[in-house]
């Protein structure tokens, strides 16, 4: 059984959107003001048997016309031009609605259309039909169907559309001009607005009792006018006051200022920008912006004037309220400032519209940008005007613009200077209400050799001029003419690069691993010295900061969370040790008494000062002459890395130095190294550099003694942590002997729960350890040699130097000695004499040794056999041994630790550090003993 075909009714139903007739009679068509004219055009066509097309810029009042010409003829004000359409109903029709219902509407449109056209055909005299979007006919080929559609109504046909997308169908399809007459319908003046605002609200008054005041009017017009471009009045206007009016109680009359709070909340704007009764301190937006992005005054300059132009109403209407090209190496602030900006006017840096101008690289993609003409519906309007929906007041960010095909930088000519663009659609999308902001790394290059951020002044003006021309090469120069201004961003000072640093330090602790557990960071000056140096590049920015802060620092930080478990609400210290990031859980504050002044002098002020001021200023000079003296080779030798520092900065300007690739990595790292170095060191020298000063007789009165004993112990202080310094900068590889100290006592597995405490101890303070030797004599292991690598190595490990005593109840205690010895920077040149190769499965504290050597030394009665692993790590070690230990031997067996004692303790008899659970000991956990040793006397 075939399925039945609709009626005449049921068709124009389905089309159906709305009766304006049915509106007008139960008077919900609102009233249209200042519009008689347009009416009156529309009524002589229809009069004259051509159908009136109504065309303009969406929001014009386009509709506003029709809805207003249904209401007049309903009501009889048209009976003299048209009597015979009275009793006609018009019936409002859409082909968007229509083709969002049809399941394949580029198929279906054609056959649905022309049921419709034999249904209203068929109709007669009884309907004026209206389409309020006829610039879609072309979209689906209707072209012809329409024609056709006119010719049977004989003119009595309504429609409404787009400007350019109707005058393109025209021109496509001139035939359609025989039935159809275009009625150009403009924007009102703002003279025209004014009187279509009042009489708009007296009706609002008379029909819902809703009034408003004069300056109510005046802003919605104002504001419409000044942000919302993309837009026409009267809609944009008439819309904001119908939004503030239904935020205000229906007894209250709408003013100026809730005007004001609906624009702000819904385009969430600050009211001081959009406010003229608002106060805006343009000196206080440029102070923060200058905070947050570095070393670029003029570039924040820049966006805060606009701000003030915005805020002022001054900026051009027939322009965005700014085109800025943002020229620069990476990582310096362009991004960032575009963000601060949107955040400021926005609330939300994720507001801003971003578009990768690298992926438009080929001419043919700027369709995608722009549209494609013969496209989908969503492809004709084009990546751009999509972005751009919804946001009519926004910063428009165009990322790396020069990678974009020139052609594609003609097409942003019209943008930049008109404030608007077309696409492949027909539509004008405005874009004046915007801030518009190019970035373009061109000319970076010309920055590669400011390294550091050492920059000489004097080379700005050369600098700026290369800048220019390399912009000149990248871009046409009547394109560069449509931005408001080239803003230069420089790579950032030294002093800037410290404060980034320590602002991305700091969000670390705000990172979940930190925050949950409660863990407080603490940085060492050094750390930003090391990070300005080693983690910025002049030509990557400060994203090569973060990076290397991620590789060194979070790194660091994450091992030593893992490793050593430290408590909830602890401490971890960041540092600088061997020239490498360290992290670690700070030890105790060490005793005052400095090691390098003589006991015999007067104690140093305490930290009070109470004992310095009982001091004779005679015995208080003499102190300061003991800590001058202890610091002189210290201040010699950072005279002299300043002096190589200043030499090699001096290489580095030279006019071909980046481009000796062999000369550059030597010259750069030891340049890093150094600086590093004489930054830390400068600040420790500088407090006994003042104490020298003061020293002076003439320079230290009688009467200032307590300003003197300050002086002074700030001295002792910074003497006392420079020889801390020095000490843990010792030596970075070392070799822990430890050996059987009775040899007709088995001590093998005593060796071995020692050797594994000593491994666990250099992995606890970021140090490598690896067992590469051994001796075995009569199956039972004698000695154990470990290879320990990292910053400070020797430093933690000298309190290890001495015999470590094992108690034990059944029996006599087990004696083994450990040295710690300095691992030469260069290998030998040849294999170890006598070396000879293993093939045995046999393993020694899981070491599976595959060579064998003897190292024989008469004057000490030595002769020990190691078994290790690798030749070349055995001569290695064989070779330093041979060397430190051809002294003839000294008997010294003094204890350095004593396990067992009392059962189950460990101590330390030279400072008196105590331990009460050897096994944790045992398990690596040295910090007591340190710390102890660090105090000794």
């Amino acid at each position: 059984m075939s399925k039945a075909k609709p009626d005449r009714g049921q068709i124009i139903r389905r089309w159906l959107e709305r009766d304006l007739t049915r509106e007008a009679a139960d008077g919900e068509l609102p009233r249209a003001f200042e519009i008689d004219e347009h009416v009156a055009h529309v009524a002589d066509m229809l009069a004259s048997g051509r159908c009136p097309v109504l065309i303009g810029e969406s929001g014009c009042g386009k509709t506003a016309v029709i809805h207003e010409f249904s209401r007049q003829l309903h009501g009889g004000a048209l009976d003299a031009q048209l009597a015979g359409l009275r009793s006609r109903r018009v019936l409002q029709f859409s082909l968007e609605r229509r083709a969002a219902e049809l399941k394949k509407p580029s198929d279906q449109m054609g056959p649905e259309f022309k049921l419709l056209s034999d249904a209203l055909a068929a109709a007669g005299g009884d309907v004026i039909p209206f389409f309020r979007d006829i610039h879609l006919v072309a979209g689906f080929g209707l072209e012809a169907a329409l024609l056709s559609l006119m010719t049977r109504l004989r003119g009595s046909l309504i429609a409404e559309g787009l400007s350019p997308r109707v005058e393109m169908m025209f021109e496509e399809s001139p035939e359609l001009e025989s039935c159809c007459a275009l009625l150009r319908v403009e924007e009102p003046s703002p003279r025209h607005m004014e009187r279509i605002l009042s009489a708009w609200a007296a009706e609002q008054a008379e029909r819902r009792g809703k009034t408003f005041t004069d300056d109510a009017l005046g802003e919605a017009l104002d504001l419409s006018v000044r942000f919302l471009t993309r837009g026409c009045c009267p809609r944009k206007t008439l819309d904001l006051l119908s939004q503030a009016a239904g935020f205000v109680r229906e007894d209250k009359p709408v003013d100026k200022s809730d005007i004001v709070e609906r624009f702000r909340r819904y385009y969430r704007v600050p009211r001081a920008v959009i406010d003229s009764d608002a106060a805006l301190d343009l000196s206080r937006i440029e102070a923060d912006f200058s905070s947050k992005v570095l070393g670029q005054s003029e570039a924040v300059r820049a966006v805060v004037r606009v701000v003030g132009r915005i805020k002022s109403g001054l900026a051009d209407s027939r322009r965005p309220f700014g085109v800025f090209l943002f020229a620069g190496p990476t990582g310096v602030g362009k991004t960032h400032l575009a963000q601060l900006l949107t955040e400021f006017l926005f609330g939300d840096r994720q507001r801003m519209v971003r578009i990768n101008m690298a992926d438009f690289d080929d001419e043919w993609r700027g369709s995608t940008l722009f549209g494609e003409p013969d496209g989908t519906p969503a492809q004709q309007r084009g990546l751009l005007t999509q972005r751009l929906l919804g946001r009519p007041f926004a910063v428009l960010l165009l990322d790396e613009f020069e990678k974009a095909h020139a052609n594609i930088h003609g097409r942003f000519m019209q943008l930049f200077d008109e404030g608007c663009f077309i696409n492949a659609a027909g539509e004008t999308i405005s874009c004046r209400s915007m801030i518009i902001i190019a970035t373009s790394n061109a000319g970076a290059d010309i920055y590669r050799g400011e390294a550091f951020g050492f920059v000489n002044p004097a080379d700005a003006a050369a600098r700026n001029a290369a800048l220019d021309e390399r912009l000149q090469r990248h871009f046409r120069v009547e394109l560069l003419n449509r931005f408001d201004q080239i803003v230069y961003f420089h790579p950032l000072s030294r002093e800037d690069i410290r404060t980034i640093a320590l602002r991305e330090l700091e969000q670390i602790e705000r990172r979940a691993g930190f925050r949950r557990r409660g863990f407080r960071l603490e940085i060492d000056e050094s750390v930003l010295d090391w990070l300005a140096v080693n983690g910025y590049d002049a030509e990557y920015g400060a994203r090569f900061l973060r990076r290397t802060i991620e590789r060194h620092v979070t790194t660091a930080l994450s091992e030593l969370i893992v490793r050593r478990h430290p408590p909830d609400g602890a401490a971890l210290s960041l540092s600088v040790r061997g020239n490498q990031i360290v992290a670690r859980l700070p030890e105790p504050p060490a005793s005052p008494a400095p090691p390098t002044i003589p006991r015999a002098s007067v104690a140093l002020p305490t930290e009070r000062g109470t004992q310095a001021r009982a001091m004779h200023i005679d015995d208080m000079r003499a102190e300061a002459q003991a800590i001058i003296q202890a610091a002189k080779t210290r201040l010699d030798a950072l005279a002299q890395k300043e002096t190589e520092r200043d030499a090699l900065l001096a290489r580095m300007n030279e006019a071909d130095f980046w481009n000796r690739s062999t000369e550059r990595s030597a010259v750069l790292e030891r340049f890093r190294a150094l600086e590093v170095a004489v930054r830390a060191e400068r600040r420790l020298a500088q407090p006994i550099v003042n104490l020298a000063v003061q020293s002076a007789p003439a320079a230290t009165p009688a009467a200032d003694v307590a300003r003197f004993a300050r002086v002074l112990e700030r001295a002792a202080q910074a003497l006392r942590a420079w020889e801390q310094r020095d000490a843990e900068e010792g030596d970075a590889a070392i070799w822990v002997v430890l050996g059987n100290v009775d040899p007709l006592r088995s001590a093998g597995r005593w060796i071995g729960e020692l050797t594994a405490m000593e491994r666990a101890w250099a992995e606890s303070v970021n140090l490598s350890a690896a067992l590469v030797a051994c001796e075995v004599v009569e199956g039972d292991l004698s000695r154990a040699v470990l290879d320990v690598v990292g910053p400070g190595a020797s430093h933690y490990f000298e309190m290890e130097v001495g015999v470590h005593r094992r108690v034990r109840r059944d029996g006599p205690p087990l004696r083994v000695r450990i040295d710690v010895l300095p691992r030469s920077s260069a290998p030998p040149a040849a294999i170890w004499p006598g070396l000879r190769r293993l093939r045995s499965d046999a393993q020694w504290l899981q070491l599976r040794p595959d060579c064998r050597a003897r190292l024989e030394l008469p004057e000490r009665g030595l002769a020990i056999d190691f078994v290790g692993r690798g030749a070349d790590t055995l001569s290695h070690l064989l070779h330093d041994l041979s060397h430190a230990w051809r002294r003839p031997a000294i008997d010294d067996l003094d204890v350095c630790r004593v396990y067992g004692e009392d059962g189950v303790a460990a101590r330390d008899p030279r400072t008196g550090a105590k331990v009460l659970r050897m096994k944790s000991v045992l398990q690596g956990r040295l910090d007591p003993f340190l710390n102890g040793w660090r105090r000794r006397g």
